[in-house]
């Protein structure tokens, strides 16, 4: 958990701070079914899996795939190092099954370091919200399809649209359909329509994903960027059921999520210092604000100075170069600008 000093700041508030749980990109919930030879068993079984699950999938907010990897490679018992608390939400048993909601805390700075020991690339987390236009064919020549109800790509994307890690994904609606008319438009990828779509998205990346049958037991899938026109094709295999769709739509987000991390790779692990005011209208306005600063991977501290008349001055530790901690802030509606020597922060 990040340590906040609070020199110059009312007592009360200190205690708020200090009950602060852990950020939500170190936490993970869980869902665990599991059966075995007794219940005790079945609990510990299911303590394991869902260690591994959560590990995984706090580690997507702050690392590639090649990092999730490293860390699926080691055992149960190692992955335990990483545990820092394990909350149950929910929780059934019998005899010999145990079914369970977990909510598990990574230690977040034990993770990061053991990471950085491999050599494994860090990026810094942030939220971000990723419009995908699901364009469909029954095969590689045949008719594109975007809008129509009998798409099962778009089906797919409409109903079980993947989140990874703090990137939510998303199809067009219809705020969309006056000037995104067909598939044969998205895949021509202009330039003036793109623009509007990336602002109907707040001025977030809109991706194409084009799928289509590869034979009998596989989905093709072309993921396009149409910033600078770079494509990523892969194929998932299986009958064609919904699921099929629902994997494929899952390796898109977490593609198309690695190629957003490689944009904010952190590149020195040597923490850099600045000072930074921001003005709020109430205490919990402020509160709120720390939160989200917090949440940012690359922020390693957080350190008050003075605080009064509606304005606060802190500083923040943080690694990697100031654009990227720039970006992450922005992400969270927090526009960083440096005034004279000094960082204001205002709210988006």
């Amino acid at each position: 958990m990040r340590r906040l000093f609070l020199p110059v700041l009312l007592f009360v508030l200190f205690t708020v701070f200090s009950a602060r749980a852990g950020q939500p990109s170190y936490s993970a919930d869980v869902t665990v079914d599991v059966t075995a030879d007794n219940a005790s068993a079945a609990r510990e079984l299911a303590m394991r899996r869902a260690n591994r699950q959560a590990v995984s999938a706090i580690a997507a907010n702050f690392t590639t795939r090649e990092g999730v990897t490293v860390l699926n490679k080691l055992t149960d018992d190692q992955l335990l190092n990483f545990i820092r608390e394990t909350t149950v939400l929910e929780e059934k048993t019998s005899n010999v099954r145990y079914l369970a909601k977990l909510r598990i805390t990574a230690n977040d700075k034990i993770l990061r370091q053991y990471l950085q020991e491999k050599n494994v690339p860090l990026v810094v987390a942030s939220s971000a919200e990723v419009m995908v236009i699901p364009v469909f064919r029954e095969g590689p020549d045949m008719p594109a399809l975007l809008w129509e109800t009998e798409s099962p790509w778009r089906a797919a994307w409409q109903q079980n649209p993947p989140t990874v890690g703090s990137v939510r994904f998303f199809m067009p609606t219809e705020d969309a359909a006056p000037f995104l008319t067909s598939a044969e438009q998205a895949l021509g990828l202009d330039a003036e329509l793109f623009g509007r779509l990336s602002s109907l998205n707040g001025g977030g990346d809109v991706y194409v994903a084009e799928a289509y049958y590869n034979g009998d037991d596989a989905l093709a899938v072309s993921i396009i960027n149409p910033r600078n026109g770079k494509r990523q094709i892969f194929s998932v295999g299986g009958p064609r059921t919904s699921e099929l769709f629902n994997q494929a739509a899952r390796e898109t987000g977490m593609r198309i999520a690695d190629e957003l991390k490689g944009r904010t790779v952190v590149t020195s692990t040597e923490p850099e210092t600045i000072t930074v005011l921001y003005k709020f209208k109430t205490l919990s306005s402020w509160l709120k604000t720390e939160e989200k600063i917090a949440a940012v991977t690359a922020v390693e501290d957080i350190r008050i100075n003075a605080i009064g008349n509606g304005r606060i001055q802190f500083q923040i530790s943080y690694v990697g170069d100031l654009d990227t901690l720039a970006g992450a802030l922005r992400s969270a509606r927090l526009l960083l600008s440096e005034t004279g020597g000094y960082f204001t922060l205002t709210d988006m």
